[in-house]
């Protein structure tokens, strides 16, 4: 919240979780108040104390961006009021590309080591695949990122700490076979249908489930276009026009006053 910003009395304030200072100071005044909490890791590591500085009858609503993200603010707050506006997979950006190759996309940012050892023991281990190029993911436009997935027949997932997950989805909406780490949060879509997955910090189990995403890839046929079929079904279950659908139907609730109509 900007220093000495000047809000209307009926202004809603709408404020991330991640950001404790501006919370505290909302708590101490006299608007409304929606938090939009989009990791529940980051929320109990940052956000716990200033939302309790907030009085009951002032009780911040919260936004969350999926059911797990959702379940976790309940337990902190039983009597909060709830409210999910799913995040998504962009499917205007995320497609698959026409010039798909045998490559491994991955996104190390939140696992650099994990990243490391999974390359070196597939490599060793499953040394058919030793010659599979890696498509590293990192300081890309959005655009970059849907052009690497599009154009990966494979994603190794390093998802870590995550409300949902929004990379593998992406990566599925795309047309890459997925393997690797849910992150906790992915949980909540990924399964044995849509990706190979493998037990959190197993860093064997996900080179292994690597491999066998790669051999589904290699031998290709009905079982390769299933799971394809599978993830991409998934994905849509995260799409932007859901995500639009529940957007508006979330602030009708919230804030119906606000809404506009549009001239007959």
């Amino acid at each position: 919240m900007e220093v000495g910003a000047d809000f209307r009395p009926d202004d809603i304030l709408v404020l991330p979780s991640d950001a404790p200072n501006a919370l505290l100071t909302a708590a101490k005044g006299r608007h409304r108040v929606v938090v939009f909490e989009q990791n529940q890791f980051t929320f109990a590591g940052l956000a716990y104390d200033a939302i309790d500085q907030f009085p009951p009858d002032r009780a911040p609503t919260f936004i969350a961006v999926g059911q797990t993200n959702a379940r976790s603010i309940r337990r902190a707050y039983p009597a909060a009021k709830v409210e999910i506006i799913p995040c998504f997979a962009d499917e205007r950006l995320f497609r698959p590309e026409a010039d798909r190759v045998g490559a491994v996309a991955y996104s190390p940012r939140k696992r650099q080591s994990e990243a490391k050892i999974i390359q070196a023991f597939f490599k060793k281990v499953h040394a058919r695949h030793a010659a599979l190029p890696w498509s590293e993911i990192t300081n890309l436009a959005e655009r970059e990122v849907a052009r690497a997935l599009g154009s990966s027949s494979l994603f190794l997932s390093l998802s870590r700490f995550e409300s949902v997950g929004m990379t593998p989805l992406e990566a599925m909406a795309s047309g890459a076979v997925c393997a690797g780490f849910t992150g906790i949060g992915g949980r909540e879509f990924a399964t044995d249908s849509n990706g190979f997955w493998a037990p959190e910090d197993d860093c064997e189990a996900a080179a292994d489930a690597l491999a066998e995403a790669a051999d589904l890839v290699a031998t290709g046929g009905a079982p390769l276009r299933q799971m394809r079929e599978a993830a991409f079904e998934t994905a849509q279950q995260w799409s932007y026009a859901r995500f639009v659908t529940a957007l508006e139907d979330v602030w009708t609730r919230l804030a119906p006053e606000a809404r506009t109509h549009s001239p007959q």
